[in-house]
């Protein structure tokens, strides 16, 4: 069984979130904004970070970059609900542009998210 903190300010995503990796057999822990998430961080060992990218306060590349320096062993999935590239000079929407191990688009289905944690899991 792996350990699995969720960061997602939006509360139905949050809980979503939770129950389907709950479901798959890992233990999940939950936060509802970057600062509560850091704060977990320093004092729980978790294989993997789900976060959200755009959260009021502390971002989830702010959450990536800090909990690196944590947790330089724990792996980082960032979700978001959009490519924030308004300029038209491409698609932000590479892992490498936040930090994290892999990105996943909001919305996506159950399956999906569970094969990526599987993966990012086992590379771990």
């Amino acid at each position: 069984m792996s350990s699995i903190l969720v960061i997602e300010d939006v509360l139905p995503v949050l809980v979503s979130l939770k129950i389907v990796l709950q479901g798959a057999g890992h233990e999940v822990a939950t936060a509802p904004n970057g600062v509560a998430g850091l704060e977990l961080l320093k004092g729980a060992d978790f294989d993997l970070v789900v976060t959200d990218i755009w959260m009021r306060g502390s971002s989830g590349t702010d959450v990536i970059r800090e909990g690196r320096k944590l947790a330089p062993r724990t792996r980082f999935l960032a979700i978001t609900g959009g490519d924030p590239n308004v300029s038209g000079q491409g698609s932000l929407l590479r892992p490498d542009n936040y930090g994290a191990d892999a990105l996943m688009l909001k919305p996506f289905e159950k399956e999906q998210l569970l094969s990526l944690v599987s993966r990012l899991l086992d590379r771990a």
